[in-house]
């Protein structure tokens, strides 16, 4: 008799992850977790999407927004270009809401090829930025935008995606950019803001 239990135990024990494992192959998901690099229009950024769900990932991100301004808009000195870079620090709910939908077509789902919905949360701080005129300043401020894209791949480790949204952006330091002559004027606590990316990247 205890033979008998023990075996059928034993069997319940190594049917169950087969049953589990042909489960969890059938089911839609993200990734667990990606890290790659990607590049687009003035800026380079290091990021990682981690799975919370089958559709849900956050998405956190580092790197430097590039910016290219006139010394007219400082100073009457011509029309040479000055270079700005300032540190961009992001986390980025994203709910991937059509894999099943790409899957059902015969489309992959690798690496998180979908479209997506997102709340796109971001600062940038003046504190750690360069640029070869020190005349140049940006805010200190923090953004929030939901944004619709779109992530896609390219074989195995090339992937670009491209993302719309609008939304709000916050001035930790109490100040706003006065568009006379480039003067930073007291009194503004934010503003509209808008965001477009477009980018090419690497996954590791």
């Amino acid at each position: 008799m205890i033979k008998i239990v023990f075996t059928q135990v034993l069997l319940i024990l190594l049917v169950l992850p087969i049953s589990a494992q042909q489960n969890d192959a059938s089911l839609v998901s993200v990734e667990k977790s990606i890290y790659g690099i990607q590049t687009g229009f003035l800026g380079t950024w290091l990021y990682n999407e981690s799975r919370l769900s089958n559709e849900f990932v956050l998405r956190s991100q580092v790197g430097f927004d590039f910016r290219i301004e006139g010394v007219s808009q400082f100073e009457s000195a011509g029309p040479n270009d000055d270079f700005y870079g300032i540190l961009h620090i992001s986390l980025e709910p994203r709910w991937y809401y059509n894999l099943e939908k790409r899957m059902k077509k015969g489309k992959t789902i690798d690496r998180n090829s979908g479209n997506f919905l997102a709340l796109f949360i971001a600062g940038h701080f003046d504190d750690i930025s360069f640029s070869n005129n020190d005349r140049i300043r940006s805010l200190d401020q923090i953004k929030f935008i939901p944004k619709w894209g779109i992530r896609r791949t390219i074989g195995k480790h090339i992937s670009y995606e491209a993302g719309i949204g609008f939304g709000y952006e916050r001035y930790l330091n109490g100040t706003a950019l006065n568009n006379a002559g480039g003067v930073f004027a007291s009194g503004s606590k934010g503003n509209f803001s808008a965001d477009i990316h477009l980018r090419i990247g690497f996954d590791l």
